[in-house]
């Protein structure tokens, strides 16, 4: 995975997104005719620096960063995919594997997503993912975690994201057993605005979870992962049957592998992780395909028999996200922040505690129990019915007997 390193000042500037193809064009054309040493009077950086494409902080960075690109370039040991350097592994995923990687030009260290080789025999998925990568690049919010740069590399698919420097969510429930109620609250009503920005982009996120939930020295708490967003790639990375997300955080919509899922499935998917949080373990325990079937029909567990110290307010948010329908759950994204804003400061939120009745289990239950009432009715009507048959029957074998033995007794009497 080594690599040549850029050869020249401008090629590094439109590397690092500081300038475009067309303006370094027009910098060349801007230069003239070399002079008669064959050297150039007005260098690009300077035509560059007079023009306004660049200023002088960036044009010292650029040309510290080629010196450093080319000093490493010859020692040329080092494991490289484009211009970031591979410190170790972080982990895998369904589209690629993550790696701890340093940006060689700007001296910082990312998290960079390589693509998997089993995706590289299709083009055409090849340049989905660079598209898809580059719509995640233009997401920007302080509880997202920021895509950098987006690029390929002799053969190689990549994308530089922000890189953590902490631990997962998941990570501190492992170490520390359930968070206290302000501490799991705040998480989620961070990581809900992170759910409503991208809502606004008609991104469905479809795996939220703690093990994706980020935590930074400073207590922000950022979303990553959007490896199984809902995307123009989705006829291309699933297969027939195929249901992506995390079987102990899915929605009931997702484990039944519907289309036309929105931002209310990671609505339940939070409120799975809230539980989490909250308890010491997900809301379901079983095989992936046990949970899911949990998931899309079974009661959800009172997390107060875990743990008796979630107050009331809590539950009405939890019960409300993770309704089996989402007809149920919170409609509006910015109610829902509201609601937890109000329960972290220990007040009520304004939605009242969901309905019974509404739930999809209460009222499968409820039509369940009309169908046994039914069949007991249905049940005493037919023993009523052959209790009178017997009464019947007994009556006329009665009157039947009755009729023999005068009959036997007239015979008789004439006798």
């Amino acid at each position: 995975m080594a690599r040549k390193a850029p050869a020249t000042f401008e090629e590094l500037a439109i590397e690092n997104g500081l300038v475009t193809e067309t303006q370094v064009q027009e910098c060349i054309a801007a230069q003239g005719p070399p002079g008669g040493d064959g050297t150039q009077t007005n260098t690009i950086e300077t035509i560059m620096l007079a023009k306004g494409f660049m200023n002088e902080d960036q044009v010292r960075a650029i040309k510290t960063a080629l010196g450093r690109l080319q000093r490493d370039e010859e020692k040329g040991d080092a494991l490289r995919i484009g211009n970031y350097e591979i410190i170790g592994k972080i982990g895998d995923g369904g589209l690629g594997t993550v790696y701890k990687a340093r940006q060689i030009s700007m001296s910082r260290d990312v998290a960079l997503k390589v693509l998997h080789k089993k995706w590289l025999s299709d083009e055409e998925f090849k340049k989905r993912f660079l598209l898809e990568a580059r719509l995640a690049g233009r997401l920007s919010h302080q509880n997202l975690i920021q895509v950098y740069d987006v690029g390929r590399d002799r053969g190689v698919y990549y994308f530089s994201m922000e890189f953590i420097d902490g631990e997962t969510v998941e990570d501190m429930i492992d170490r520390v057993g359930p968070l206290d109620v302000p501490v799991a609250m705040d998480i989620t009503i961070q990581i809900m605005h992170s759910i409503h920005y991208i809502k606004q982009w008609d991104i469905v996120h479809r795996d939220i979870k703690p093990g994706n939930m980020m935590m930074t020295r400073k207590g922000q708490v950022k979303l990553g992962d959007f490896g199984f967003v809902k995307s123009k790639l989705d006829p291309v990375i699933s297969t027939e049957g195929e249901v992506l997300g995390t079987p102990d955080y899915i929605s009931p919509e997702q484990a039944m592998g519907a289309d036309n899922i929105d931002w209310r499935s990671d609505q339940y998917s939070l409120g799975c992780s809230l539980y989490h949080m909250l308890t010491g373990k997900p809301p379901y325990e079983g095989s992936g395909s046990s949970v899911m079937r949990q998931h899309i029909k079974a009661e959800l567990p009172d997390p107060r028999t875990i743990n008796p110290k979630i107050p009331d307010p809590v539950m009405t948010i939890l019960e409300r996200m993770m309704a089996k329908n989402p007809a149920d759950r919170f409609q509006d994204a910015a109610h829902l922040i509201e609601d937890l804003e109000l329960v972290k400061m220990g007040q009520s939120p304004s939605s009242a505690r969901l309905d019974a009745g509404k739930s999809t289990i209460i009222r499968a239950y409820k039509i369940e129990q009309v169908r046994v009432e039914r069949a007991k009715t249905e049940i005493e009507l037919l023993r009523d019915e052959v209790r009178r048959m017997k009464m019947y029957v007994t009556i006329a074998c009665i009157v039947a007997a009755t009729m023999v033995i005068v009959a036997l007794l007239v015979f008789l009497l004439k006798k």
